[in-house]
C-alpha cells in the first residue's frame, strides 16, 4: 500500500507514521536551523533552478534575458517577476510548510489534499525528486569548469591531456562524496557554509555595483529603436530564463521540521529570500546595462563577468569566476538536503522502503543521502547532462501544477487546519 497506518480526524495534519510508532526518546537529534539560515539555502535553491541558462547560481544567468528580451525588458521583467512569481510560490510554501512540518514536504500537501488519490501524492514525490537529483549532478561539472577557466590557460582547458576522463571523474567524485559528508553533519551545518558561500560570492558584485554606480547613465536603461519593442522579444527563452532564475522556492518545505518555531521562521525566512533572490538580479543588471555601450547580441553566456572585468578590473572579474565555483558547491548542498529529507519523508509516509527513513547520529538521512550520492556518481560518468537536465525541468512544472492544486483544495476541504501562518485572503 502507499501509506501505512491512519491518523484520526483530530490529526489529519500529522504524520501517519508519527500516529503508528510514536517518538523514540533514543532517535538522534539535529540541530535546528533559524530563519537566515533557512533564507540562504532557500537563495541557492531558487538560483541553481536556472543552471539550465548559466553556469552557476546567485547574481549569474541574467544574460539570456537581455539577449531575448532587450534591456528595458530584462530590468522590468527582475524588478516584477520576484513579486508576480516568486512571491506568491513562497507564500504557498510559508503557509503549507508551517502547516505539515515534515520532511516530505510537498508530498505531504499532495497526500492530505487528495487523500483517495494517493498516487498523485507518489508522483508528485518521483517528479521533484527526479529532477532535483538529476539536477544535482551538473553543480560538480559546473565547479569544475570554472576552476579549469579560473588556473589554465584558454590553450590548457582546450587540451585534453591535461584532464583526461578519468581525473575529471575522480575529481566530481570525490567533490561530491565531500559535500556529502557535510550534509550528513548536519543541516545547521549546510546552513552556515551557504551564508559564507553567499557573503564571498556577493562580494565582487557589491564591488563592481559601487564602482559602477557612478559610470551609470539611465537613458542606457530605456528602449530605443527597432530592437527594444515588443515584436523584438523572443518569449520562449525570456520567459524561460525568468522561470527558472526565480524558481523553487517550493524546496523550502523539505525542511518545515529542521526550522526553529516553523509558523515564524518560515514566513520571515520565504520574504528575507525573496528580496534577496530580486535584489542579487536587479542590481547587478541595473549597473551592467547602465554603464556599458553593449548591444543586446553581446549577451551572451558569461558575458556579466566580461563588464566586470571592464568596470571594476580584471582581479574583481577572476573573484567573480572563483565566486561562481563556489556557489555551485552551494547549491549542490542545498539540493541534497531538499532531496534527502524529502526521500526520508517520502518513506516515514510509508511510499517508500523504512531503510530511507533511518537517520545518522547527527540526526540527517542517512541512506537517502548516500541514494543521492549514488545517482550522481552515476550520472558524473555523462560527458552530456543539460539535455537531459532541460527535459526534467517539465517535471517540476508538472509538480507545481499539483502544488497549487495541493493548496487550493486544502483551503476548501480543511479550512480549519491549524496553519500557523495564513495567506491574507479568503476562500471565497
Amino acid at each position: 500500500s502507499f501509506k501505512q497506518g491512519k491518523v484520526d480526524d483530530h490529526n489529519l495534519h500529522l504524520p501517519a507514521f508519527e500516529m503508528e510508532v510514536g517518538q523514540d526518546e533514543n532517535a538522534p537529534q539535529n540541530k535546528k536551523i533559524g530563519s537566515i539560515q533557512l533564507a540562504v539555502i532557500i537563495f541557492f535553491a531558487v538560483s541553481g533552478a536556472a543552471c539550465s541558462y548559466a553556469f552557476s547560481g546567485g547574481p549569474f544567468g541574467i544574460e539570456e534575458a537581455v539577449l531575448s528580451g532587450g534591456v528595458f525588458a530584462a530590468l522590468l521583467a527582475f524588478a516584477l517577476f520576484p513579486f508576480v512569481w516568486s512571491l506568491p510560490e513562497s507564500l504557498v510554501t510559508a503557509e503549507l510548510g508551517s502547516a505539515y512540518p515534515e520532511a516530505s514536504g510537498t508530498v505531504a500537501w499532495v497526500e492530505e489534499a487528495f487523500p483517495n488519490k494517493p498516487y498523485l501524492a507518489w508522483l508528485q514525490g518521483c517528479l521533484t525528486w527526479t529532477s532535483g537529483a538529476t539536477d544535482n549532478a551538473i553543480y560538480p561539472v559546473l565547479f569544475w569548469e570554472y576552476m579549469r577557466q579560473l588556473f589554465l590557460e584558454t590553450e590548457d582547458q582546450e587540451n585534453s591531456d591535461l584532464h583526461p576522463t578519468w581525473w575529471r571523474f575522480l575529481f566530481l567524485s570525490g567533490t561530491s562524496c565531500a559535500l556529502a559528508y557535510i550534509n550528513y553533519r548536519g543541516l545547521d551545518v549546510v546552513g552556515d557554509m551557504s551564508i559564507t558561500i553567499c557573503v564571498l560570492s556577493m562580494i565582487p558584485f557589491i564591488v563592481f555595483i559601487a564602482i559602477g554606480f557612478f559610470q551609470i547613465q539611465p537613458s542606457r536603461w530605456l528602449p530605443s529603436g527597432s530592437s527594444s519593442s515588443l515584436k523584438s522579444i523572443k518569449w520562449a527563452p525570456f520567459l524561460n530564463n525568468l522561470f527558472w532564475n526565480l524558481n523553487s522556492f517550493d524546496s523550502a518545505s523539505c525542511f518545515a521540521a529542521e526550522v526553529q518555531n516553523p509558523g515564524r521562521s518560515f514566513p520571515r525566512a520565504m520574504f528575507i529570500s525573496v528580496i534577496l533572490v530580486s535584489f542579487a538580479y536587479e542590481l547587478p543588471l541595473l549597473v551592467a546595462t547602465g554603464c556599458t555601450n553593449a548591444n543586446r547580441e553581446d549577451w551572451v553566456d558569461g558575458y556579466l563577468t566580461t563588464i566586470v572585468m571592464e568596470v571594476a578590473g580584471r582581479w574583481c572579474g577572476a573573484w567573480v569566476v572563483f565566486a561562481a565555483g563556489l556557489s555551485n558547491l552551494a547549491m549542490f548542498q542545498s539540493e541534497m538536503s531538499s532531496d534527502a529529507y524529502q526521500l526520508m519523508g517520502m518513506a516515514e509516509r510509508g511510499f517508500l522502503p523504512k531503510i530511507l527513513a533511518q537517520k545518522s547520529k547527527y540526526g540527517t538521512p542517512l541512506y537517502a543521502i548516500l541514494l543521492g550520492l549514488f545517482v550522481i556518481v552515476v550520472l558524473n560518468l555523462s560527458q552530456n547532462l543539460m539535455q537531459l537536465i532541460e527535459m526534467l525541468n517539465f517535471n517540476y512544472a508538472l509538480s507545481l501544477l499539483l502544488e497549487y492544486s495541493a493548496f487550493l483544495r486544502l483551503r476548501w476541504s480543511k479550512p480549519d487546519l491549524e496553519r500557523p501562518y495564513r495567506i491574507p485572503f479568503s476562500n471565497w
